[in-house]
Order: C-alpha cells, then structure tokens, then sequence
C-alpha cells in the first residue's frame, strides 16, 4: 500500500490532503487554500453546459458574493454549485430546495457562511425562533417567576451594564514605601547596620556606620525564633507584660555533664530535647531550677553529697565568639543571669 493511499496530493502544492476538494471544470484535486487561488486548464468551450453569458468566476463557474454589503466572500449557493448558469446537474425543483434551504429564512437573501443568521446581517424580517431559542425564553421567564417569588423588591428590576473598566496606570511613589508598625522591626535587632555618633574635640560629630557580621545576623534571626515559640514557664506568665519584662531562653537536662563538656571543648551541636520558654526578669534563677526540675521530673537528692547536688548552668555562644559556660548564681534574679536566647542547663554536682 502506497504511503500516500490515505490522503490525496494538492495540485498546486505537495500538501497532502485528506480532505481535498475536486474543480468542477478541470476535476483536479485542490487543498482549501488552493481551490479558489488555482489557474483552472479548462476553457468554457470544453463543457457545454456552461452558459456563456453567466459571469464567470475563478473556478470557471457562475460566482455569487454574499449580499452583505463591503462582503467579498462566495455565498454558500454559489459554492455548493447552486448559482445561476452553474449546471449542476440537478433538477430545477431539487435545486430550488437546497437554495431555499441554504438562503436566509428571513428575507431569502444569499449569503456566505459568517453572516448567514438573521443577526449577523441586520435581517429586516421578524427573527425566526428556533426550538433552541424558544427554550432559553422559557427559562428566561422561569426564573423571572423565581426571583419575583423570593425577593419581591428585584421583581421586573433591569440590572444596568456595568461602563467598560478604564486602564489605571498606578505610579510608584519616589520615597521608599513603609511597613505599618506592627510590621516593622526594631532597629536594634533588625537592621543590617547601625549608626554610632561620636564627638570631637572641636564640638563637631561624625557618624559611622557599623555593619553587622553573618554570625550577628543568625544569632539575631535565632532569638526571634525562640520569642515566637516560648511558653511561660511558670503557669499563668508570672505576671510579666512586655517582652523588655521577660527573658527568653531554652531549656534541656544533661545530669552526668556529657553533652555540655563535647558542646563546649569539641563544637557539637546540642542534639537532645530543648524547650522554648520565657521567665520575668524579676524571677530567681532559684525558682527558675525549681521550675526546671519539677517539669523534667528529676529526682532531687538525698543527701548533702556535692556529687548529687543539682545545678543550672547557662550555655552561650556569643557571636564570633568561644563558647562559654557559666554556673548560675540560684539567689540572682533571671534578668542579670541569664542571656537572652542562651540554652539553661540542669545538671548534677558542682
């Protein structure tokens, strides 16, 4: 089978086409884009039953334009073949019905394909209702009678066309814009730089200004994660308002000291359990291990064995800093003693 059987090659292309049309003169096949552009070979004189004085068109057959005024396209009477002069074959009464039926059921006019319907070429006749529309008329009053029913004040109420909207070209404003308060930071944990002023001996001052390093910037963003996740530790809040009244810091267990001494003598990263939690600044750090003890459920000793005496201390790494663990003070109150977003360690001995 020839790769080409399913198609038909175009006479004026190599298109092949597997809906081709054939010329009624020269019985060529032609693609779409051809049938109407193409040279047709055939004289008038080869067939005879092509009337002589009927115009002749591009294909060598009688050519009809649509009626629709500045519309240079071919109606559809003329393309089935249906015009004056054309000798379809046919007989008048068949031809005649396939005309009546192509032509506009309005005013009978021929028209092409676009402005056949009554509403695409302004038909002076009344618009003939198909089933399809009769039905979308029916709904139409349905839902009048629904509307009328459930809210009486719409009843028989036409909705006006909205105006067609209007581009609005919004300018940017030349100064920077601003984030309203509650979205903007303090400037002493979230700027990138700050400005320090310094006086000299003539009166006059100069201002620097001092950018923060990477590890300033990362111990600032690990203070705000601990302020958005800390509960209070003591049940109720303790009565601490603002954030300048609390102390923010985390929490963990490490009796036997392991975990400390490889975080600060070999750089580990605290791996176990830590709590998110906030104390007032009035708090004694003595309540805070009392605090501490009763939520991680630790035993308290026995006896007055040093080895066994339970402690807190604070480990901090301060920023381009060494670590640095500090014992706490139990009589000192939690604003003097602990480091905001430093990590509050119970161990065992001294």
């Amino acid at each position: 089978m020839s790769i080409l059987s399913p198609g038909t090659r175009c006479t004026g292309c190599a298109l092949i086409d597997f809906l081709p049309i054939t010329c009624p003169r020269c019985s060529l096949p032609y693609c779409a884009q051809h049938i109407h552009s193409h040279v047709c070979t055939a004289s008038s004189q080869d067939d005879p039953s092509k009337d002589e004085d009927v115009a002749v068109g591009r294909l060598g057959r009688g050519k009809m334009s649509c009626e629709m005024r500045e519309c240079e396209r071919e109606s559809i009477e003329s393309v089935a073949g249906l015009a004056s002069g054309s000798g379809s074959g046919m007989g008048e009464g068949e031809e005649v019905k396939i005309a009546r039926e192509v032509r506009c059921s309005g005013c009978g006019g021929a028209f092409c394909v676009l402005h056949r319907a009554q509403t695409s070429h302004t038909c002076p006749a009344p618009l003939v209702h198909n089933e399809r529309h009769d039905a979308f008329l029916t709904r139409r009053e349905r839902a009048q009678q629904v509307i009328g029913q459930h809210f009486p004040e719409h009843k028989g109420k036409v909705v006006p066309k909205p105006p067609p909207a209007r581009e609005i070209v919004r300018k940017r404003p030349s100064s920077p814009e601003r984030l309203p308060p509650s979205l903007q930071q303090p400037t002493a944990s979230g700027s990138d730089s700050s400005i320090a002023t310094s006086s000299r001996g003539d009166g006059s001052s100069s201002i620097t200004t001092v950018r923060k390093t990477k590890a300033e910037k990362m111990w600032e963003i690990h203070v705000r994660k601990i302020r958005m996740g800390a509960q209070p530790l003591i049940p109720g809040g303790g009565g601490a308002g603002t954030d300048t009244e609390k102390r923010f810091f985390e929490w963990g267990t490490d009796l036997d000291r392991s975990r400390v001494e490889g975080w600060k003598t070999q750089g580990q990263k605290w791996v176990a359990k830590l709590d998110r939690v906030w104390v007032g600044v009035d708090t004694p750090v003595g309540k805070v291990m009392d605090l501490i003890i009763a939520q991680a459920k630790v035993a308290r000793p026995k006896s007055d064995d040093p080895t066994q005496t339970l402690g807190l201390v604070c480990l901090h790494a301060p920023p381009d800093g060494e670590r640095i663990v500090v014992s706490l003070d139990l009589s000192r109150p939690a604003g003097e003693a602990i480091v905001e977003g430093s990590i509050m360690i119970l161990v065992r001995g001294k």
